[in-house]
């Protein structure tokens, strides 16, 4: 017991921002996934980001359509601030299709900008890479666009 209380305190110190003002969290959709019926007939998607610090975050999201789930989590560095201005992305991602399975790493480039007060808008460069072909139904590393609408609170 008292090693796993050990290990939760050691996590929650290194995960936890030292700023409280700089927590954030946000929910957000990709439009293209939504509206894109190349990307299997449209995908109903939902992310979800969380900031460690002023210039980092992490992000998670799930998208589902016809016969295919996605499962992305990525650490996202802000070159500029956060939810203002330039940012990389690294990860992995698991994609569950129809018969087959298939994990992968997940690289984007992008651009958010506040509308207002809660309210982001911003769009990236995706790059798939190690995502088995039968799966993905591409031949790997391959890009996807996206284009978002983040609420923050």
């Amino acid at each position: 017991m008292k090693k796993t209380i050990a290990a939760v305190a050691l996590a929650s110190s290194i995960l936890v921002p030292t700023s409280v003002q700089a927590m954030s969290h946000s929910i957000s959709t990709d439009i293209v996934r939504q509206i894109d019926k190349n990307m299997y007939d449209g995908m109903f998607n939902l992310y979800w980001q969380g900031s460690l610090s002023k210039s980092t975050a992490v992000r998670a999201g799930y998208s589902t359509g016809t016969d295919m789930s996605i499962i992305d989590v990525t650490y996202k560095k802000y070159i500029d601030r956060y939810h203002q201005g330039v940012f990389v992305e690294g990860g992995g991602s698991y994609w569950d299709g129809k018969n087959d399975s298939s994990v992968g790493i997940l690289g984007a480039v992008g651009y958010e900008r506040t509308l207002a007060s809660h309210f982001v808008a911003g769009g990236s460069v995706q790059m798939y890479m190690g995502i088995d072909e039968k799966v993905a139904g591409a031949e790997s590393p391959f890009f996807t666009p996206s284009l978002f609408v983040l609420f923050a609170f």
